[in-house]
């Protein structure tokens, strides 16, 4: 099931919702034909996906049986040069204690039979938190990512392969050999009880272990005739799906189109919010500047020169008129050049100061436009 497509920074995002192999309705035989179908058409009309999450309940006691072969199956569809585009998602955190999820989530993290093997290469583990924001952010992760192909697109597509030979064929073709193998060895002890309780004439013990052998018997034909059916019914399932993929999207062309214009509006925003963010760090560098360079600088006053006062010849001190008549400037021009330059001063002060807050204003203004305060 395919979302409707939808815009997160600037990119059009389509989600696929594909059913999981622990699905109580449905075979794994049937699940994986669905998928393969369903990604083999997208990639002939030229579709590749960003990315692939695959989702993990935090709450699950363990990674069982079940989860891990489920797994592997998700491995082998993506091939390992995608694993860089695969986001391991935790879900149901409200349904753990903090301590005992994080718990958990290291166990995961860390132990070779669950999702280390796939981190190391590349793979990425996320927490969901079942909000918007959340999936959000998760998604982000992949939107601007390379598109890739995966491993079943290049073997049904690329390589022309049934999908029982495929990789992830191989795999579930492999698993429901185990499981028959099992149910085979589960059927030869009850054979034996069963013989058992007619050498002791036990009747109802006959009747009830008759009934685990026919139940067992059943299962095994299910499993190994799924396995065989696998090719033969992907064919119809992909000519059904194709048809489908093409109504839908008939029905969403126009909506595609709309959206479209939409998203480079919201891409020439973010271009222009990026220009302006880069534009108000710049000018915080040079506010910055402005104001070390402002607080550093010392101004050192001039200090006019004392005239020392005249003593006479006699040693005597000179008389009131001589000590408080003016005295000629041997440089008539030393005062109104020393006044020069201290007006000269004082108005690059004040150019400084107006420029500091200039730029201090539009800092201030950049701010605002991109912040909102």
């Amino acid at each position: 099931m395919t979302s409707k497509p939808f815009i997160l920074n600037g990119n059009i995002v389509t989600l696929i919702d594909t059913p999981g192999f622990d699905d109580t309705n449905r075979s794994d035989t049937e699940i994986l034909r669905s998928i393969a179908a369903y990604l083999s058409n997208t990639y002939e009309q030229g579709a590749k996906l960003a990315g692939i999450i695959y989702m993990h309940r935090i709450s699950d006691t363990r990674m069982g049986g079940t989860s891990a072969r489920n797994f592997r199956i998700f491995r082998e569809l993506c091939g390992e040069s995608t694993l860089r585009n695969v986001l391991i998602v935790t879900t149901m955190w409200s349904e753990v204690s903090p301590e005992l999820g994080e718990e958990r989530e290291r166990e995961l993290a860390s132990n070779g039979k669950f999702f280390k093997p796939v981190l190391d290469k590349g793979a990425r583990m996320l927490r969901h938190n079942n909000t918007r924001e959340s999936a959000h952010a998760i998604l982000r992760h992949l939107v601007n990512a390379q598109a890739h192909t995966l491993q079943i697109q290049h073997e049904l597509v690329n390589e022309q392969r049934d999908l029982a030979h495929t990789s992830a064929g191989v795999e579930l073709g492999r698993l429901l050999k185990d499981q028959a193998d099992r149910h085979e060895a589960q059927l030869k002890e009850v054979r034996r009880e069963m013989e058992e309780a007619m050498r002791v004439k036990d009747e109802q013990s006959r009747k009830e272990l008759q009934q685990v052998v026919d139940e067992k018997l059943s299962e095994i034909e299910r499993i190994r005739r799924n396995a065989e059916q696998m090719a033969a019914d992907f064919v119809a399932e992909k000519a059904r799906l194709e048809a489908r993929i093409a109504d839908m999207e008939k029905a969403n062309r126009e909506h595609l189109r709309n959206l479209e214009e939409h998203a480079q509006r919201e891409r020439e925003l973010i271009a222009a919010r990026d220009v302006a963010e880069r534009r108000a760090s710049d000018l915080e560098r040079k506010l910055e500047y402005a104001s070390t360079e402002r607080s550093t600088k010392t101004d050192i006053p001039e200090q006019s020169a004392r005239p020392k006062e005249k003593r006479s010849n006699h040693g005597s001190t000179p008389d009131a008129k001589e000590r408080y008549a003016p005295r000629p400037s041997p440089n008539p021009g030393c005062t109104r050049d020393s006044n020069s330059e201290q007006g000269e001063k004082t108005r690059k002060e004040k150019n400084q100061e107006t420029f500091v807050e200039s730029l201090f204003s539009s800092v201030i203004s950049i701010r605002k436009a991109i912040l909102g305060f």
